[in-house]
């Protein structure tokens, strides 16, 4: 019965690792595509001044 409960215990800290996991990767990303929104919005506004 205590190896049941060890083991539903070792369960769930592996499941609550892997959502913090999961929302740390998300929040990189989004900050890594945060960062490259402007970069790519400068490049846009310099493709469009050269066609006219």
């Amino acid at each position: 019965m205590r190896g049941m409960e060890e083991n539903q215990s070792h369960e769930e800290d592996n499941e609550e690792m892997i959502k913090m996991n999961i929302k740390q990767f998300i929040e990189a990303t989004r900050q890594y595509l945060f960062e490259l929104a402007p970069a790519q919005a400068t490049l846009a506004t310099v493709t469009i001044c050269k066609d006219r």
